[in-house]
């Protein structure tokens, strides 16, 4: 037996018929060269957004952001933070195909402070060397666990300058 339809069923049919027209190409996965890891410090947000648009890769990069960037992935002080590090590389290389993860460490780090307390390096080379530690030990588990993806580290200054570490 046939129903009839009005014309307000007969429109939100249409429309969801043109709207499944256009659906498959909006829905296929989008491939972007990179994912972004930065801290959380709200002093830093619009300074990042920058230093990805000056590299020309404006809408050409996931984002995320965990309290210590790189510290996240590796300090036992953070472990919910340890398995968001991981997970969101391995969700943005299967849904947007990431070449490279790209992280941005910043001087005068809450979560820094946290995880070292009293052997926390303050300022200068001390405290770029403590990054680079933190930072070659994310390189090594991601050449382990990601040997397809590059790697770029840095450390920004408050001052929004930054400079690669590793």
């Amino acid at each position: 037996m046939c129903e009839k339809i009005d014309r307000r069923a007969l429109g939100r049919l249409l429309a969801g018929a043109a709207g499944a027209g256009v659906l498959p190409g909006a829905a296929k996965a989008a491939t972007v060269s990179a994912l972004a890891i930065t801290c959380i410090d709200y002093r830093l947000v619009d300074d990042a957004v920058r230093f990805f648009n000056r590299r020309h890769m404006t809408n050409d990069y996931d984002q995320v952001s965990l309290a210590g960037a790189s510290l996240a992935g590796v300090s036992d002080k953070f472990p919910s933070a340890n398995a968001a590090f991981w997970d969101q590389i391995g969700i943005a290389h299967q849904l947007h195909h990431i070449k490279k993860v790209i992280v941005i460490d910043h001087r005068d780090c809450g979560a820094y402070k946290v995880a070292f307390g009293t052997d926390y390096q303050g300022h200068g080379a001390a405290e770029t060397a403590q990054h680079k530690t933190v930072m070659e030990q994310v390189k090594a588990k991601l050449a382990q666990t990601h040997p397809e993806l590059a790697a770029e580290f840095y450390l920004m200054a408050l001052d929004g300058k930054a400079e690669r570490v590793v």
